[in-house]
Formats: structure tokens, sequence, C-alpha cells
């Protein structure tokens, strides 16, 4: 009878170190399931799952970004024709 008890001690402490252990495995690899499941618009990046509304903001920055830049090019033609304008008055002078 003691031999019948010993073995249940034992099988209910290694069902209680065996539920800690899964319990500290799930909380460590939480953290990395979520992480690797989170949205993204950017289908480079490998996200599990594609978001149309990340898509549309990554897409509206880089528009907002092509806009910056085609500005700044227009800025630098102006003033390269000012400064053209300028050189061929000094040049008549």
């Amino acid at each position: 009878m003691k031999s019948n008890h010993n073995a249940s001690l034992v099988k209910t402490n290694f069902a209680k170190r065996l539920g800690r252990s899964a319990l500290v495995a799930g909380c460590l690899a939480g953290p990395l399931v979520v992480a690797a499941c989170q949205t993204t618009g950017d289908p480079s990046t490998g996200g599990i799952f594609w978001s149309q509304r990340k898509a549309q903001e990554r897409l509206d920055e880089r528009q907002a970004n092509l806009n910056r830049i085609d500005e700044q090019a227009a800025q630098a033609k102006q003033s390269a024709k000012q400064k053209q304008a300028e050189a061929a008055r000094l040049q008549q002078q």
C-alpha cells in the first residue's frame, strides 16, 4: 500500500512540475508568437497577416516622400534657372 501511495505522490509531483514547465514555456514563447503574428502592410517584411490599412499607410508615406522629392527637384530646377539667368546677365555686361 505504501508503494502505491509513493507512486501516486511521484505522479502528482511530476504532473505539477510538467504543468509549471509548460506554463513557463508558454510565458516565454508568448511574446515571440505575438511578434510573429503582427500585421504588416509591407509584404517584404514577412509578416503572417496582411493589413489593408497598414498597406495604405505605407503607400501614403511613400507618396508623401515622393512629393517632397519632386518639390525639392522643382526648387532646384528653379534655382538653376535663376543662376543661369544671372550668369547670362553678367556675361552681357
